[in-house]
């Protein structure tokens, strides 16, 4: 059976089985799945504190596992399946409503549809919704960037998005800069290291020992965040 607990303003779901274990045990699978098992007769509320106890832990290790997990996998685009958003997983929930739209709220992605049966309608809608995160949180993350280094200061350029297969950004010989919109469900460490990757360009524009040089400059493990965003990619 699956039971659930509130941590935070986010809900742990977990799958609770019963065997003739003295104690309470409790696994994260690579699928970041949650498996608890439990004694026999044991006490719901009981199996809930104890879980609640480990939040901390199995929510670190769901972030381990979602570090080498594709950010694009296969979607059904079902209540129940999990979505990404800022390097955090939320679980989908389909709402029929004749108003469409998109609300996060308590760990959920309410999708608001005429038709949730309608699964194009509903990649549709998330897809929208996800462009609107885009626009703000890449503009947020963009300014901070130039402002960290007085090297980007000097530079005039103009930062756009769109959604882009196999590249997480690039910088256009005019100067401008495009962000893959995939980019929203990875958290900001990654996005922040896109950006600077791309405005290194806008001073060095292939990748020369010179660049290489700058972008170390601005983010020392740069080559840490890179080997992690990689694993991300499809």
């Amino acid at each position: 059976m699956t039971e659930n607990i509130k941590y935070g303003s986010s809900t742990i779901y977990f799958d609770l089985t019963y065997s003739n274990r003295k104690t309470i045990g409790i696994k994260v699978n690579p699928d970041v799945s949650v498996e608890v098992i439990s004694p026999h007769g044991a006490n719901i509320d009981i199996i809930k504190k104890k879980v609640k106890s480990k939040a901390s832990w199995i929510t670190k290790q769901k972030d381990f596992f979602l570090s080498f997990h594709p950010i694009t996998p296969s979607r059904k685009f079902i209540s129940g399946e999990t979505h990404l958003y800022l390097g955090r997983q939320y679980r989908l929930k389909l709402i029929e409503s004749e108003s469409q739209n998109v609300k996060l709220v308590s760990g959920n992605l309410q999708v608001f549809a005429k038709d949730i049966d309608d699964k194009a309608n509903v990649e549709k809608l998330l897809k929208s919704w996800y462009s609107e995160k885009a626009e703000k949180v890449f503009n947020e993350l963009f300014n901070k960037c130039v402002a960290s280094s007085s090297v980007f200061a000097k530079e005039t350029t103009v930062m756009k998005y769109r959604w882009m297969d196999k590249r997480w950004g690039s910088c256009g010989k005019n100067g401008d800069i495009i962000l893959n919109t995939e980019l929203i469900k990875a958290n900001k460490r990654y996005i922040e290291y896109v950006i600077i990757h791309e405005l290194c360009h806008l001073i060095h524009f292939n990748h020369s020992s010179d660049f290489y040089k700058l972008l170390e400059e601005q983010i020392p493990d740069w080559r840490k965040v890179k080997h992690q965003l990689e694993k991300l990619m499809v």
